[in-house]
């Protein structure tokens, strides 16, 4: 993991913010409800998926360290960790936290960078000493090559890490995390303003991207979500009029 003990990693937040009519901000939102992504998030996050923690974009020159293995269904102690969980049920996949990287420059083969140990999401005890200590990392785990402009999903419960980087150019990736509907980690969502996020992350966004940033509730209650196409909102059970009339009156709110 350690690279030369000089160089280290830079991360970057805020990227949201950047202007949507910018060079790259268009490209930095467009992850949040991206048609050949959607598909995928849909798939391991549920109709209604959102967005749990806020995106940054981090980077490594060339000689930085890497990053010590985590992640992982079971914590050090070995208890099970529901909030970082992944669970396949009757042929249905749920991931409570998924990451999807995007990558901003070529990362070969044996250049360092993201690993990941194959098939760790489905353990059912704590992760050894050696695997998080990342001594077995050469042997076990797979570094990925990737284009600029790929994609890499995984879910956070299987146990992922960073190899120092020994690519020639500069490392850089946009780093996202997606929640089912009802599930929430991250409390940036709670920062401030009638959209929750920072006003500043929510100006300019289509309608299916404004949907995934909506907070954490169950989709049965007039959740807008994305269309699978991606290009519009629906909303996949509509409640009953009589059921927020209900709540209404018992609650004094539309919804329990």
């Amino acid at each position: 993991m350690a690279g030369d003990g000089v160089t280290g990693r830079e991360d970057l937040g805020g990227i949201l913010s950047w202007k949507v009519d910018g060079p790259a901000g268009g490209a930095l939102r467009n992850m949040l409800a991206h048609p050949r992504l959607q598909t995928y998030y849909n798939e391991l996050c549920g109709t209604g998926y959102r967005l749990d923690h806020s995106p940054f974009i981090l980077q490594q020159k060339p000689g930085a360290d890497g990053f010590i293995m985590h992640g992982g269904a079971y914590d050090e102690q070995g208890r099970f960790d529901y909030e970082l969980s992944y669970s396949c049920h009757n042929g249905r996949i749920r991931c409570n936290l998924l990451a999807a990287s995007l990558q901003l420059t070529d990362s070969k083969e044996g250049d360092g960078g993201f690993v990941i140990l194959p098939g760790s999401h489905k353990a059912n005890f704590a992760s050894p000493a050696a695997v998080r200590e990342h001594r077995i990392a050469k042997e076990r785990c797979i570094q990925p090559a990737a284009r600029a402009g790929d994609v890499i999903l995984f879910t956070e419960a299987a146990t992922h890490g960073t190899l120092a980087w020994k690519g020639t150019v500069t490392r850089r990736l946009a780093l996202y995390r997606f929640a089912p509907a009802t599930v929430a980690y991250g409390r940036a969502y709670l920062a401030r303003g009638e959209d929750m996020w920072p006003p500043e992350f929510c100006e300019g966004l289509t309608e299916a991207q404004r949907a995934v940033m909506q907070p954490p509730f169950n989709a049965r209650l007039d959740r807008h979500a994305p269309a699978e196409d991606g290009s519009a909102v629906t909303v996949p059970v509509p409640r009953a009029g009589f059921k927020k009339d209900f709540d209404r009156s018992v609650f004094g709110t539309t919804y329990f």
